[in-house]
């Protein structure tokens, strides 16, 4: 079911304005929490190229000093990092960054992953390793769901 919808917002984010092309909003800032040095490459030429700030965390506890100071728009979280406690590691990061769109990187995906990340407070589910056109994909759609997320809190304060 998940990958239906998927496959529409693809289609949909072709008619969205890429996020390095709105110039009034900030940069995509990107939290990587990710052990594997292939994957950390990745992400390091891909947030080059599309001019997106990259922060890598070696820890818990300087991911979550990271989510707090750096604002992100995006986190990519390694599930193998904290093995069967990854749905409390998502929850405490989402509780302390309300906005950020949380990344869970796998090896295995599924329906009730996916599920289980949602309820957690996550917003996508990545396959290990990180594919460059699954990642850009995926944090663009981020990106304008955290646009619009942020306008929706901004006019309601109005």
């Amino acid at each position: 079911m998940w990958h239906g919808l998927h496959a529409v917002l693809a289609n949909v984010t072709r008619f969205v304005r890429k996020p390095d092309e709105a110039t009034s909003n900030p940069p995509v800032t990107v939290i990587c929490f990710l052990p594997d040095d292939q994957d950390r490459s990745l992400m390091t030429d891909l947030c080059r190229r599309n001019q997106w700030e990259v922060f890598f965390a070696e820890n818990r506890p300087q991911a979550e000093r990271a989510l707090q100071d750096l604002k992100p728009q995006i986190m990519l979280f390694d599930r193998d990092i904290a093995g069967p406690d990854w749905r409390e590691f998502v929850t405490g990061f989402a509780a302390r960054s309300r906005a950020a769109c949380i990344m869970l990187v796998s090896k295995v995906i599924d329906d009730n992953l996916w599920n289980d990340l949602v309820s957690s407070g996550g917003y996508e589910v990545l396959r290990k390793p990180l594919r460059e056109n699954e990642v850009t994909r995926a944090v663009r759609m981020a990106r304008s769901y955290w646009t619009s997320a942020v306008e929706r809190a901004a006019n309601i304060k109005r």
